[in-house]
């Protein structure tokens, strides 16, 4: 399904177009209400990973930044 974007100019507009799209009967969502929809999804998905050793994260971390020290120092 398309979507459309509309960029009020004031948030009394968009308040007009969110009530708009309520009384219409269309499902209307805020950039901010649907960026937190994805983060909580991304943030679901992301607990049922298997669990990590911290120390296994840094030095993984450490691995890296050393791998690639010399570019830095540019």
């Amino acid at each position: 399904m398309d979507r459309i974007v509309i960029d009020p100019r004031d948030k009394e507009e968009m308040n007009f177009f969110l009530e708009l799209a309520k009384r219409l009967g269309v499902n209307a969502k805020t950039y901010e209400d649907l960026a937190d929809e994805e983060l909580l999804e991304m943030m679901e998905k992301n607990k049922r990973t298997p669990y990590a050793d911290n120390q296994e994260v840094k030095d993984t971390l450490n691995n890296i930044l050393n791998e690639q020290q010399d570019d830095y120092k540019k």
